[in-house]
């Protein structure tokens, strides 16, 4: 034997268990001229197993080398955790045809266990379908994290298990600093979220400021918006004139944004901006520097924006450099600051709403700008409303003036018709009646000889009432008697019942202090109504309401007759009678209304207002 397999020989035995020198008794066989050569390889298996990339090339090159060393059929190694449970096993056969079966496995972990709870090497008896086994307990640190045995070799030299021992040892170094680099790894992966979770935790904070922050800007704006609608609307309740309301007004606003000066602009019909005088803070040399400034929709200039296009235009000395067209703003305008927004109504733009002169060293903020463009929303609505109001009360004197002319029109209008009916009335009555009756007289003289003179007499009778219902209506003498009002309408009534037999209810609650002509109005629209019932409606009751109402005098006239459709008796020619009734109440500032249908009788109704 060579000395240098003699050393090997020497060195592996005073490796074994206790320093036994039991291979002196074993190199005599062939068999352990082979196990050098094995052992020879072993330095550079140790390195294949320290390199593997993953567990399962550890256990792989581990079990391969195993079995190489004992001469067994099997290998395995299995992996517990720190409660002892098993969690992994790896196997290997020398015969690369021939698998573990499950029930093997089973054994040879079972066969294991004691080596787990003795933490000791030791020959067992054979596993079932096996020959003898070994195995022996892989340890790091004192601690058993598995276990590696082969079975199926026969009898197991003291250098094959030594071998197996030093293998062991390997496969646990091996095995803890796999674990120990997943470990790592796991850490640095943790260490790499958590970083990542810092910094979107920083990020969170950082957004939930600014959105702490933006929420406190957005209810300071909220409540600086409110206090501005409030200041528009107490300024508009004080029922100032424009230019005191325009001044209270901007001096509100220039409180609240914190402006020395505010302004607006009014937008002309011409399409350019002036700025409107009285504004607070504004002498008359910064207005000197002023010039209109054109705005058009669709321009593209600052002021078209602004007022058109809803920009909102913000600029301040510190913010502007050089060559900046809002420093030639600034400039122009001579302020260190400015703030302008569209000054609106609705969908009517008005101007712009602008704020000068910051308090604020860094310029006006948005929610300055969101302060404006409320006070200018409100602002506008009530510039709106004022001037409605004053088109109001324009409109108001004008229609004063129409009335006050009706009125004398139709006073006019009465006294001249009361002149032509009275000269009617006394002719009518001096003249026709009295010749009528004279007729009459001869015809009484004459006899009831005939029956022509008899046809003759009922005639001039028929006539005779007939011209004195018409000189009834054409001047009725109780309008001109006080408290005859109330007596004359019901005498028209009479009269009708007389004629045709019609049955009528009446209700009349009149004032007796109604002008002349308002009485003989109302009078007539009765008269007109109840004419239409005798002459059309072929009623058999008819209701008579007229009464005060609403600053003049209510009429209704109801008969349950055949009635008509009104759209048709308004075309048909000879029917004057509903367009009378409606002129004459429209000439005295009132209406009327007629609803009739077919087979439900005929409504007249309508109202004559009182003189002011």
């Amino acid at each position: 034997m060579s000395v240098k397999l003699a050393r090997k020989l020497s060195t592996l035995s005073r490796i074994g268990r206790g320093g036994c020198r039991l291979l002196s008794l074993e190199t005599a066989g062939q068999s352990e001229t082979g196990l050098w050569d094995r052992l020879e390889a072993f330095q550079s298996v140790s390195a294949g197993i320290a390199g593997a990339q993953d567990l399962e090339g550890v256990a792989d090159e581990a079990l391969k080398l195993a079995l190489e060393l004992a001469g067994a059929s099997v290998a395995f190694i299995g992996l517990v955790d720190d409660a002892g449970s098993r969690q992994q096993v790896f196997s290997r056969a020398s015969d690369p045809a021939r698998s573990v079966t499950g029930d093997e496995i089973e054994g040879l972990f079972a066969a294991a266990a004691t080596e787990m709870r003795s933490a000791t090497s030791t020959v067992h008896k054979p596993v079932p379908d096996l020959s003898s086994y070994y195995g022996l307990p892989l340890k790091v640190g004192g601690k058993v994290i598995g276990v590696m045995g082969v079975a199926g070799g026969g009898v197991y030299t003291v250098v094959q298990r030594q071998g197996l021992d030093i293998l062991g040892n390997q496969v646990a170094a091996s095995v803890e600093i796999f674990w120990m680099q997943q470990r790592r790894q796991e850490l640095v992966e943790a260490l790499v979220n958590m970083r990542a979770d810092l910094d979107r935790s920083e990020k969170q904070r950082v957004l939930n400021e600014e959105r702490a922050q933006s929420a406190l800007r957005i209810e300071r704006a909220r409540e600086l918006a409110v206090e501005a609608l409030i200041a528009v609307s107490t300024h508009a309740r004080t029922g100032a004139t424009f230019s005191s309301f325009y001044r209270g007004l901007t001096e509100s606003v220039a409180e609240l944004v914190g402006a020395g000066k505010v302004l607006f602009w009014q937008l002309n019909e011409n399409r350019t901006l002036t700025p409107i005088p009285g504004s607070h803070g504004i002498d008359d040399q910064f207005l000197a520097r002023l010039y209109p400034a054109p705005a058009e929709p669709f321009g593209g200039n600052l002021t078209s924006q602004v007022v058109y296009k809803d920009f909102v235009f913000r600029a301040a000395r510190s913010d502007v450099k050089g060559g900046s067209p809002y420093g030639a703003v600034l400039d122009t305008l001579g302020v260190s600051s400015a703030i302008s927004v569209p000054w609106r109504a609705g969908d009517q733009r008005l101007g712009v709403a602008a704020a000068y002169d910051s308090k604020n060293p860094d310029g006006f903020s948005m929610e300055d700008a969101w302060v404006l463009q409320m006070a200018g929303l409100a602002a506008g609505l009530v510039w709106q409303l004022k001037l409605a109001e004053t088109d109001l009360t324009t409109t108001v004197r004008r229609l004063q003036k129409v009335d006050e002319a009706r009125q004398v029109l139709l006073r006019n209008m009465s006294t001249a018709v009361d002149v032509a009916r009275k000269r009617f009335a006394s002719e009518l009555h001096d003249d026709a009646l009295q010749k009528l009756t004279a007729a009459e007289l001869h015809l009484q003289r004459a006899g009831d000889v005939g029956s022509p003179i008899a046809d003759a007499r009922r005639l001039l009778d028929q006539a005779e009432q007939a011209l004195r219902k018409l000189l009834f209506e054409v001047r009725p003498p109780g309008l001109e008697v006080p408290g005859g009002f109330e007596e004359t309408i019901r005498d028209r009534v009479r009269m009708m019942y007389t004629v045709t037999g019609i049955e009528a209810e009446i209700d009349l609650r009149l004032p007796d202090h109604q002008p002349h002509e308002i009485k003989s109005i109302v009078f007539r629209q009765v008269s007109e109504a109840l004419t239409n019932v005798e002459k059309h409606s072929a009623a058999t009751r008819v209701q008579v309401v007229v009464r005060e109402r609403d600053g003049g005098i209510h009429g209704e006239v109801v008969d349950d007759g055949r009635g008509f459709v009104v759209a048709e008796r308004d075309q048909l020619p000879g029917h004057l009678g509903l367009l009378a009734l409606r002129e004459r109440a429209l000439l005295a500032g009132g209406w009327c209304e007629v609803t009739s249908e077919p087979g439900n009788g005929t409504r007249v109704e309508f109202w004559i207002p009182s003189p002011q």
